[in-house]
């Protein structure tokens, strides 16, 4: 089953304005409380990362990470933006899962286990 999460210009532009930063490593977050909605990322990756093939990549790497870290996130309305900073070809998925759950505990938004 395909995630949800956030689909136009102007959420992520919300997200960017009015949310918080947290940087990482490899992966920068930005997030926002929400009204409703449960919780709903989106996976960035600019030209710098590389060529198409690259983006796309390193925003599957997060996407997973993401998936594997979901059911611990302690808020239920938020809409997060992971922001890639890595090449995909010159990091592993472990050390971007722990780039982003770090990030996500500086945050206060996940539980440890």
């Amino acid at each position: 089953m395909a995630l949800r999460g956030l689909r136009t210009n102007e959420q992520f532009r919300r997200v960017y304005q009015e949310g918080t930063r947290q940087v990482g490593k490899r992966v920068v977050i930005c997030y926002v409380k929400s009204d409703n909605g449960g919780i709903l990322p989106g996976f960035v990756a600019s030209k710098k990362v590389g060529k198409a093939y690259q983006r796309n990549r390193a925003k599957r790497l997060m996407r997973e990470a993401f998936r594997e870290l979901k059911e611990r996130i302690t808020e239920e309305n938020l809409w997060i933006v992971f922001i890639a900073s890595f090449r995909p070809s010159e990091v592993s998925f472990l050390e971007i899962r722990e780039d982003v759950e770090n990030s996500l505990g500086r945050a206060g938004l996940i539980s440890s286990i």
